[in-house]
């Protein structure tokens, strides 16, 4: 069975790091606060898409990795406070690539119920990547779909859409 990650209630804060140019990594997508000579990955699992608060966590050996600031995988460090970076999305306008969002819905199990939400998917630019569905009882269907987005403004847009369908019941991010 699907589990939903719990929400982080309280309020996090990226730790700026001393001696960090804003400047733009190596990465595809530049960002500022990296450091230049390190790799730039997000995080698996619903990672960050532009418009989200970011911080970054330096991964000894690897990198940076990216994270959105309510990520509950940014609990374990907590403690480790030197690791974290203060980073922001430096994204062109004309930005060309599309970021994976991870959501996850409850819906009612009747004949047209997928269809409906890959039409909305569509109908809003968006691109289903991954699709989990598992029905744990006859009346609903609980899915975890990766969906590629240009930014938080076009995933919220898809989010607000298929929150209209009257085949969801529920439907929330995911950002672990």
């Amino acid at each position: 069975m699907f589990r939903v990650p719990g929400k982080k209630t309280s309020a996090r804060s990226a730790k700026p790091v001393r001696g960090v140019k804003g400047g733009t990594s190596s990465s595809i997508i530049p960002i500022r606060g990296t450091q230049s000579d390190l790799p730039v990955k997000f995080s698996p699992n619903g990672g960050a898409i532009p418009g989200d608060r970011i911080v970054g966590i330096l991964e000894p050996g690897e990198g940076i990795t990216i994270y959105p600031i309510q990520s509950s995988a940014l609990e374990k460090f907590d403690n480790q406070s030197e690791r974290w970076l203060d980073v922001r999305w430096d994204i062109d306008e004309n930005n060309t690539r599309r970021f994976p969002a991870r959501l996850y819905l409850t819906v009612i199990n009747e004949p047209g119920t997928l269809a409906g939400i890959a039409e909305v998917v569509a109908n809003n630019d968006g691109n289903i990547q991954n699709l989990v569905m598992e029905t744990p009882d006859a009346d609903f269907t609980q899915m975890q779909m990766d969906v590629d987005v240009w930014d938080l403004s076009h995933l919220n847009r898809i989010i607000r859409q298929l929150s209209k369908k009257p085949v969801v019941n529920k439907i929330e991010r995911i950002t672990n």
